[in-house]
């Protein structure tokens, strides 16, 4: 058999990796009688005037998928008929090397991503069967599987006995989170009140939530109570004057970061140098800004300070990410 790369519609950036893991890389051809009938989530199954006039095309059919352990159709079956009535006793196929569940929940995702739409009686079946074989996915992202709102997918779930009452839920990142997301931002607000000057990331660590949340955490405790006064952090290197941001090693990488093509050839870079040479000057005159803010705007300048630390920091942990 013949193995060609090809960059089907599976290929895109934006699949679930977990199942795109199973995927194999290159397409192979299969012979049509080989195959077995799908484990379709299309209730009615194939439509015959779709496959009619996909078999009058005379462009080659797109890759069709098979759970390589069963032979068995994941993807593809409108397109498996529409080659078998045109006479093709080949069809190019990629294989899937997951579960049967797994083959499953990939076949309902490649649906609600191309070709003829899942009706919604197909979908809230399709809901319905992956909570029973994974009770533990949130409903966030069943939602992104079966293309159903998440508020459906959480009735749906209150329907099933086997829904995963209580159980932490596996999310769209593949992070298990609690069922109930209050007692984490309570968590998250006591450990912000323990710690106040704790980053973002250790707030998230903390109550097992996200940093964006942990952020609208702290949005919302300093909206609530004012700016706290707070004892003076514990002082770190960057207070010293020759670690300072503004000093001559900062400037040195600033400029390295300017100088760079990739960088100062894009609108995003230019932007970024210009955000980072601004804040320098701020750190470097930040006792004439400070003495210049008038005493009636103190707290709001304070708070907005704050709020765009926290964005900065979150900005810095993603570059380190990268």
């Amino acid at each position: 058999m013949s193995t060609v790369p090809d960059l089907s519609h599976e290929d895109r950036a934006d699949h679930f990796l977990p199942l795109q893991r199973y995927l194999s890389e290159y397409c192979v051809s299969v012979p049509i009688g080989s195959l077995l009938p799908a484990d379709s989530p299309r209730l009615q199954g194939e439509d015959m005037e779709h496959v009619r006039l996909m078999a009058e095309l005379d462009d080659e059919l797109q890759p069709i998928v098979v759970h390589k352990e069963s032979m068995r159709v994941i993807d593809g079956m409108h397109r498996l008929r529409a080659g078998a009535e045109r006479g093709d006793t080949t069809i190019r196929a990629r294989y899937f090397s997951g579960s049967a569940s797994e083959a499953f929940l990939f076949a309902v995702q490649s649906n609600t991503r191309h070709g003829l739409p899942l009706s919604r009686a197909d979908r809230r079946a399709a809901a319905m069967r992956i909570i029973e074989s994974f009770p533990t996915m949130s409903d966030r992202a069943l939602s992104k599987f079966t293309g159903l709102a998440q508020q459906t997918v959480a009735k749906i779930r209150q329907q099933l006995p086997t829904g995963g009452a209580g159980q932490p839920r596996i999310g769209v990142d593949g992070r298990a989170r609690p069922v109930n997301p209050k007692e984490n931002r309570r968590i998250a607000e006591q450990y912000l009140h323990d710690n106040p000057h704790a980053s973002l990331r250790e707030i998230a660590r903390a109550a097992n939530i996200s940093p964006s949340t942990a952020q609208d955490v702290r949005r919302r405790a300093t909206e609530q109570h004012g700016s706290p006064e707070l004892p003076p952090p514990p002082p770190t290197p960057l207070h010293r004057t020759d670690a300072h941001p503004a000093g001559s090693e900062h400037l040195r990488h600033l400029e390295l970061l300017a100088r760079d093509p990739s960088v100062r050839h894009t609108d995003a870079g230019r932007m970024l140098v210009q955000w980072l040479r601004l804040t320098a000057a701020i750190s470097k005159n930040h006792k004439t800004i400070v003495n210049s803010v008038p005493e009636h705007c103190t707290g709001i300048a304070a708070r907005a300070m704050r709020v765009c630390v926290a964005n900065l920091e979150e900005f810095a942990r993603r570059l380190e990410q990268r």
